[in-house]
């Protein structure tokens, strides 16, 4: 029996608190068992050593906390062949760590091939990359020898409700993650089950060429192990869908996902079918095409719900009801939302127009007005509506996003939020492909940067500075998000001045030699308009007239700051600063407001709220005011700031994870 002492006691010191009880269990050739409790990893080794086995033989470990009591049973600090009882559910007090284990389909009773392991190797890959934008902790990468351990630090008790918890969390990586080359080993959910014994051999079959005996070992260890909350874990089990009860307008009995696939010609790159699931995964995702196979599919499982997911962040709330009204509209008897993305750059016939060139010239003899049939033909030529992301759920589910052609402002008072929700809107497109130009008149273009890097790297790419509450990007973590954003967003260069008549030209040249999708001019009060009229709600109201031809003229979306003007009750649409004509000609109009106890009281003074409404236990929130398009207004959106990285976001528990991210541990 082959034994590594050194990765065994590292394994056994990682996994196991001082002085925690832990069972080693030892299976001869035909499940011959050897079993052993320990409170200390010299004495366990030691025993390990005297342990004389001919046969092949597989070592494992108890994961969870065992009660003291079982420390009293006759195999204390000694093996004992065939003992009986060992670590069973009731010998549990509670859950240590959440453990997924990736192993490759092979025949039984063998070992897996190297092929076969990288695959798993893959997989895994994947699996931390989507609990890491989770905003889970951090996992124990581990070889088992045949497949794959990801361990995560938990402290959970052992009920019932934590144990369907953790068997559903399960159920919703094997739905996502398994195929016909791995499974996610879903009976890992129990209390007792036990854990190969890093630095012990594999030796499963024959030990071939091809299938060889391999060592298990820990193949990477966090810097700092943090416990994963159990919030996180019942939002990835949120993912897992329900049936629903049958109606002639549902998916019940009368409803056939095969049939559905086919009549509305869905393209289907290939289907797996693996443990309780069937995965139809598509050539393109249904609501952005850029989404390519493997990174969207429609699933569904034995008992009839029926889930989709996109595995990217602009498209991770999409739900099956989403798709079914994508093609019947009527089929819960909502209306058809139209979901569709294309970055001004591909665009081969792109055409500029000049933000100074905004109208024509009457011709003689022409009254200006147009017939219906020759608006028709007009309508023709006119662009499809495109939506561009946020990454604010609240906004993209009622506004689909911000769409290209239309002007938005933004307000709110100083210190609500405004600089955070702009950049992470910038950074979302970004992410999304597409391309974003931000004119700062207060902020130094250094200081924006320093900003947008900050809110790039989240919580894994920054570290804590000697003054509490600080922090700073990581060196790592700095210089990837720069070569990512290089040639994705652009800030404007202030020693050129804020005059409007030069910050105009400046965008009418980023559109054509960048063809940025986005524009961001922060704030409306540090740009010299003054060469537009001479009375002042006249020049802006001119300014926002020019910015309007221009977002439709060169398919942009622009975002205009403008600070409120004082106000002593809760802020409203008519305390942006300017005329009411500003508010008049923009297409979408949002205030970000910040929950203290001002925003408590006067929210209560004018709309009657209860102490307990969701909106208090958030940190920000915004309003939308107005939406031309869809009459939205009044809506409410809660977010949550992040300190550490300056982030608003959605959930308490929301980690975005930006394309820069790649350290994986294979």
């Amino acid at each position: 029996m082959l034994i590594d002492e050194k990765e065994i006691a590292r394994a056994i010191s990682l996994l196991k608190q001082e002085n925690d009880i832990f069972e080693i269990r030892v299976l001869e050739g035909n499940k011959i068992n050897h079993s052993a409790y320990f409170n200390n990893v010299e004495r366990a080794i030691k025993q390990l050593k005297m342990l004389n086995i001919e046969n092949k033989s597989n070592i494992y470990i108890t994961l969870q906390k065992i009660k003291d009591a079982c420390y009293s049973r006759n195999q204390k600090d000694r093996f004992v062949k065939n003992a009986t009882p060992t670590t069973g559910d009731t010998d549990i007090e509670g859950y240590d760590w959440l453990f997924v284990d990736l192993d490759p389909v092979r025949p039984s009773g063998t070992s897996s091939s190297d092929t076969e392991l990288d695959y798993a190797k893959q997989k895994a890959n994947q699996i931390i990359l989507y609990l890491r934008n989770k905003q889970f902790s951090e996992p124990v990468v581990a070889l088992s020898g045949n497949g794959v351990h990801l361990l995560y630090k938990v402290n959970l008790s052992k009920d019932k409700n934590v144990i369907d918890l953790i068997k559903k969390f399960l159920e919703v990586l094997n739905m996502l993650f398994s195929d016909e080359k791995v499974d996610i080993d879903m009976k890992n959910f129990n209390p007792s089950r036990i854990c190969k014994l890093y630095g012990t051999m594999a030796e499963k079959g024959s030990n071939t060429k091809d299938r060889p005996y391999r060592k298990s070992k820990i193949v990477k260890v966090p810097a700092k192990i943090e416990n994963t909350d159990i919030e996180l874990i019942k939002e990835v089990v949120k993912e897992l869908p329900e049936p629903e009860k049958v109606d002639y307008r549902n998916y019940g009995e009368r409803f056939n996902l095969e049939d559905f696939i086919r009549k509305h010609g869905i393209q289907i790159k290939r289907v797996i079918r693996t443990n309780g699931t069937t995965r139809y995964v598509l050539e393109q995702c249904l609501f952005d095409p850029s989404h390519k196979a493997p990174d969207s599919a429609i699933i569904q499982l034995d008992n009839g719900a029926i889930a989709y997911k996109c595995f990217h962040n602009s498209c991770s709330y999409h739900k099956w009801q989403d798709v079914r009204l994508m093609f019947e509209p009527d089929a819960y008897n909502k209306q058809y939302v139209d979901y569709k993305a294309k970055p001004n750059y591909s665009k081969q016939d792109y055409k500029i127009t000049s933000i100074q060139n905004y109208e024509e010239e009457l011709p003689e003899g022409n009254d200006g007005f147009l017939t219906i049939e020759e608006l028709a033909e007009m309508e023709k030529n006119e662009p499809v509506a495109e939506f561009m992301k946020t990454g604010i759920e609240g906004i993209d589910k009622k506004l689909r996003g911000l769409q290209k052609g239309l002007v938005s402002v933004i307000s709110g008072l100083r210190g609500s939020g405004k600089s955070s929700l702009i950049s992470q809107i910038s950074l979302n497109l970004a992410e999304d492909g597409y391309k974003v130009a931000i004119y700062s008149g207060e902020l130094k273009p250094t200081k924006t940067w320093q900003w947008l890097r900050l809110q790039c790297a989240g919580r894994n790419g920054v570290k804590e500075t000697q003054t509490d509450g600080f922090y700073e990007v990581t060196e790592d973590a700095k210089n990837r998000v720069k070569q990512w954003l290089n040639d994705k967003i652009y800030i404007y260069n202030n020693k050129y001045g804020h005059n409007f008549e030069k910050l105009k030209n400046s965008l009418d040249r980023v559109v054509k030699n960048r063809k940025v999708d986005l524009i961001v001019l922060d704030n409306l009060m540090t740009m010299d308009i003054s060469m537009l009229d001479k009375e002042k709600y006249q020049q802006q109201s001119i300014m926002v007239g020019l910015l309007e031809i221009f977002a439709k003229a060169n398919n942009v979306h622009i975002i205009l700051i403008a600070h409120p003007r004082k106000s002593i009750g809760f802020l409203r649409l008519e305390d942006i600063s300017g005329s009411n004509d500003i508010v008049n000609k923009v297409d979408n109009a949002f205030i970000v407001h910040r929950v203290n106890n001002d925003f408590r009281r006067l929210s209560k003074d004018m709309f009657k709220w209860e102490d307990d409404n969701e909106l208090y236990h958030c940190s920000n929130v915004i309003e939308i005011c107005k939406d031309r398009e869809t009459g939205h207004q009044d809506e409410f959106i809660p977010l949550y700031f992040e300190p550490t990285c300056k982030r608003l976001m959605n959930t308490p528990y929301e980690n975005k994870v930006y394309s820069w991210v790649n350290i994986l541990p294979f």
